[in-house]
């Protein structure tokens, strides 16, 4: 049941994503891309395979709210925030990264700097509130990267992180 709930929010936080994206910028990758373009390249939630892993976000330096689920488009995989994350809307420089380990903050004090090596930038988050998409490369090995860091780069501050849970 839960997983099909879950199943159920990830494909709603999707479609609201793609319907957001139509007319407006969005990052993909390391470049912008708008429109139609947008669109075709925030792929069809529909079919995202069923999620590898997902979880729920934690307190770092601020308030974070929502979750995420990681999944397969084709040959692609795909980080999804749901459509009730929200982090602090005034934070500058805001990134979503995967952190090498499951509590990025183990052992560190406020607020909570990320050191080299401890994750990988994934892109600048899109917005501070709702559904978006990131893809992750190929060459990130998620087996070793243990949770998904929304961090302030221009401070060094994580605001907050996720585990990564395998999905059931």
């Amino acid at each position: 049941m839960a997983t099909r709930a879950l199943k159920l929010l990830v494909g709603a936080a999707l479609l609201t994503t793609l319907a957001a994206c139509q007319g407006k910028m969005s990052n993909h990758g390391d470049k912008m891309v708008s429109g139609e373009e947008a669109h075709d390249h925030m792929h069809d939630p529909m079919a995202m395979g069923d999620p590898i892993f997902s979880g729920s976000f934690q307190k770092a330096e601020h308030e974070t709210t929502g979750t995420f689920a990681i999944g397969k488009h084709g040959d692609q995989t795909m980080l999804h925030l749901s459509e009730d994350f929200a982090t602090n809307p005034e934070a500058p420089d805001l990134y979503v990264a995967i952190g090498a380990t499951a509590d990025p903050i183990a052992d560190k004090e406020l607020p909570y700097p990320l050191e080299e090596g401890e994750y990988v930038t994934l892109a600048e988050l899109t917005s501070a509130t709702g559904a978006q998409a990131y893809d992750i490369p190929a060459d990130i090995d998620l087996s070793e990267d243990n949770s998904v860091i929304i961090w302030c780069k221009q401070f060094n501050a994580t605001m907050a992180y996720a585990p990564l849970e395998a999905a059931q």
